[in-house]
């Protein structure tokens, strides 16, 4: 839940950064949240059904702006404008970098399940994986890929940089479909709302994550649940815009630590404790509390695993023990040393939580 929360108030940021220029300041960033986030709202009030029906075509205008963005930024891309670092500080730049553009990508992890289950049956799992992999992976090189271009125009261009520090990336944005007039001021609309389809499936999958408290979650109904995460990120976002670039390194990082847990506990207990074997699941089991382990080994996996991670990470407010050993400020390898620590914690743990509970 804080997952979703914090991803929807960091993409609603990004967007409204983007309404914020397309507007000459008229818009602020803090409108431009509760803007995004309400019309998320909408579409997620509507059901599982209109979520699918939007989100299999909202990617449309979106692609159409990178495109433009990209052909009309050209000239003021540089590949010299960024110096990168070398050595040890080099390669410490380069894992936190790295760090974040994974845990943006893996975060789908928790939410990829509430949309894959609508799949037919019979749905070969390959398909599946395919699927979602591509689905992730393409937009996320792309766009990072643009991303990167348009700071580099930032630095190679005293305007764009100075579009740059008063709007956030829409400032540099705007200017790069500024040359196609009228329609490059629509474009950015259609960029600033590219947030709404990437953030539907984190305010309905909110509602999804809270009914897992039990069987009296699921009987609130769902939109109680998605309106209570609606205004939660409408909060966190207007917060969050005053600091959106720690907020985003920060937030990320963290987040990308728990699901690495979660990759490790479901893999390992389906590979080492089930033999890869989905016939030794009891597929009408989820529901009951009585026929469930209660969770210990994977509670302890989280635990040892988080240790890993604060020797490790690299934020604004801290840099682990581990971490700092990595060029002169630190590098992020809090994932790895999560993976590490989990991933051999939870064997044991779930060996003794079998041992002695019987499930």
């Amino acid at each position: 839940m804080i997952s979703t929360t914090g991803w929807n108030a960091i993409n609603s940021i990004s967007g409204a950064s983007v309404l914020n220029a397309l507007s000459n300041g008229a818009c602020p960033t803090w409108a431009g949240v509760i803007i995004i986030c309400t019309l998320v709202w909408i579409v997620c009030a509507l059901g599982i059904n209109w979520i699918q029906k939007f989100d299999a075509y909202l990617w449309i205008p979106p692609l159409a702006c990178w495109i433009f963005a990209a052909a009309g930024g050209a000239p003021e891309f540089s590949g010299n404008a960024v110096k990168s670092p070398t050595g040890s500080s080099g390669a410490a730049a380069a894992l936190t970098f790295m760090a974040v553009i994974f845990s943006f990508a893996v975060s789908w992890v928790n939410c990829a399940s509430d949309y894959n289950v609508r799949m037919p049956l019979q749905t070969p799992r390959w398909k599946i994986f395919v699927a979602t992999y591509v689905g992730i992976c393409v937009p996320t090189v792309l766009v990072q890929t643009l991303g990167a271009a348009i700071y580099s125009g930032a630095q190679h261009n005293h305007a764009w940089k100075a579009a740059f520090v008063e709007y956030g990336v829409g400032g540099p944005l705007a200017l790069s479909v500024a040359r196609f007039g009228g329609f490059g001021k629509l474009l950015l609309a259609f960029s600033a709302l590219s947030a709404v389809p990437n953030n539907i499936p984190n305010n309905y999958s909110f509602a999804m994550h809270a009914q897992n408290f039990g069987p009296w979650a699921i009987r609130i109904p769902r939109i109680a649940l998605v309106t209570f995460g609606y205004v939660v990120a409408v909060i966190v976002g207007c917060l969050a815009t005053k600091f959106f670039s720690d907020t985003l390194q920060t937030f990320l990082s963290i987040i990308g630590y728990w699901t690495i847990v979660h990759i490790v506990v479901v893999a390992e207990e389906h590979i080492i404790f089930r033999g890869s074997n989905w016939k030794r699941y009891d597929w009408e089991a989820w529901y009951n509390p009585d026929l469930l382990p209660f969770g210990w080994a994977a509670i302890g996996a989280f635990i040892f695993g988080f240790v890993g991670a604060v020797l490790g990470m690299k934020v604004s407010w801290f840099v682990g023990p581990v971490a700092h050993l990595i060029g002169k400020k630190g590098a992020n390898i809090g994932h790895e040393l999560t993976f590490a620590f989990s991933s051999i914690a939870f064997p044991a743990l779930r060996y003794l939580e079998k041992k002695y509970t019987g499930k």
